[in-house]
């Protein structure tokens, strides 16, 4: 297969076109809950209410600290009842996501080293804020994930090769479709409040980044759209993915821990890793 042209520079930008700018189709995959994933809810749950013991807590203790229910089988359902609408609000999520990744197999033109090197500077940046937040070091963060440092960069190179991509053939729909969009839709589009959104908006004009914030909002207008019109179909997560997905979230529960413990090994790092079934 031949290699793809470079993307003409005017104006400042890259031009990107598709080889089709007719509906994406896209699959959807519906997570499967298993007992498991309740369990570690529900553990996770009673120890922020106080339960600080690797047993399962009365129906006596369960009705008095926690607001609405009665006993242990409430709890359980009305765990699973809350991961099962999250389920629904994840699928929702990951629409548009989907809907970029299929625009990006369309795209007529190759992505510069330039743009890829962007999109891995700021995929770095959020995995150093995530690390942070959690309490965790750049290593223990990358250990969460059960990669080794070389892993992890390759991972993150194409992740970043793909991000790229996908903003490119946003790119091209803006250009095909004229999309425009001014300062009073910022608000509506980075899912801010219209104060926020106007320091946002000063802050960037102060360091010269308004064009490339601008730039962000109209791929999310322009993806926003594509994802209206798209054509979907869904599929179900078998037992064994939803397996390997819960036991991910065991490491990083795990690697969370010790980080905590590593603050302070005088101090109890939290509470204990419950799994209630």
């Amino acid at each position: 297969m031949p290699n793809k042209p470079e993307p003409l520079f005017v104006n400042g930008h890259y031009v990107y076109t598709l080889s089709s700018y007719d509906p994406v189709e896209v699959t959807l995959t519906i997570p499967h809950l298993s007992d498991d994933e309740v369990g570690i809810a529900m553990g996770s749950l009673i120890a922020q209410h106080g339960w600080n013991s690797a047993d399962a807590p009365s129906d006596a203790w369960i009705a008095e600290n926690i607001t609405g229910i009665s006993n242990f089988d409430e709890l359980r359902q009305a765990v699973r009842e809350e991961l099962e609408a999250i389920n629904d609000q994840y699928v929702e999520s990951t629409k548009t996501g989907l809907c970029a990744e299929k625009l990006a197999e369309r795209l007529e033109q190759s992505i510069p080293a330039e743009a890829v090197q962007r999109s891995l500077d700021t995929l770095y940046q959020g995995i150093a804020m995530q690390a942070h937040d959690a309490g965790l070091s750049p290593e223990q963060a990358i250990a969460s994930m059960g990669m080794t440092p070389d892993e992890f960069e390759h991972a993150m190179t194409h992740e970043a090769e793909g991000l790229a991509a996908q903003d490119a053939a946003l790119d091209a729909i803006v250009d095909e479709y004229a999309i425009f969009v001014d300062e009073t839709e910022v608000p509506e589009l980075l899912g801010v409040s219209p104060k926020d959104a106007q320091s946002m908006i000063e802050d960037a004009k102060e360091h010269h980044d308004f064009d490339e914030m601008m730039a962000f909002c109209r791929r999310r207008k322009a993806v926003a759209a594509v994802a209206r019109d798209a054509k979907y179909t869904m599929e179900h997560e078998t037992a064994e993915q939803a397996a390997q997905r819960v036991a991910q979230m065991r490491a990083q529960l795990d690697a969370m821990a010790a980080g905590e413990k590593s603050e302070d090994d005088d101090q109890a790092s939290g509470h204990p890793h419950l799994e209630l079934v």
